[in-house]
């Protein structure tokens, strides 16, 4: 068997760019930075909300959707593989470096909401593979939503998830039966 690599797709990077910028632009229309533009403004005091409420909004898009952009420019440049499967484990570089032996999952779930799929990973031991940065901030928040340790996301990567569902079952089965 071959080993699974999956390396940044450019074009959906840059697709996934595209989209954030606009939501930047649209985060600081709402904040108020291009002047006040009638549309936006006339209809939140028709409704009696308050006009600091659509620069609350415009602001916190412009800081969500920015740092997704910084980190999206970041990725753009990498040219590692994303993801590597192979017989003797599993490397998710976005959670870690390190080598995830196949002895250590336990088990191999999916979690999917509205068409976005992961690879949930369930681990002996998940202290012993602690996340890095981002992914391992909301690592707790992670485990509530996917009742696993480890999730993985193709979206982004120049290969699929069936694709690499099917390599990790033949490499899991495979490291079984040896």
């Amino acid at each position: 068997m071959e080993n699974f690599l999956a390396y940044n797709s450019r074009w959906r990077l840059a697709l996934l760019f595209v989209l954030g910028v606009g939501f930047v632009l649209l985060g600081l229309m709402l904040a108020g930075a291009f002047g006040e533009i009638s549309s936006f403004v006339e209809e939140p005091r028709r409704r009696r909300s308050s006009p600091w409420f659509s620069a609350l909004i415009g602001w916190i898009c412009v800081f969500f959707f920015g740092s997704s952009v910084l980190a999206i420019g970041r990725k753009f440049f990498d040219h590692k593989p994303q993801l590597h499967i192979c017989s003797t484990g599993i490397v998710t570089i976005p959670w870690s470096d390190e080598r995830i032996p196949w002895s250590e999952v336990i088990d191999i779930t999916t979690w999917s909401h509205k068409r976005q799929k992961m690879i949930v990973l369930h681990l002996k031991n998940p202290d012993k593979f602690p996340g890095r940065g981002l992914a391992g901030k909301l690592a707790g928040i992670n485990r509530i939503l996917t009742d696993g340790d480890i999730a993985i996301s193709m979206t982004g990567t120049n290969r699929s998830f069936d694709e690499a569902m099917a390599a990790i079952t033949d490499f899991r089965s495979a490291s079984a039966s040896s």
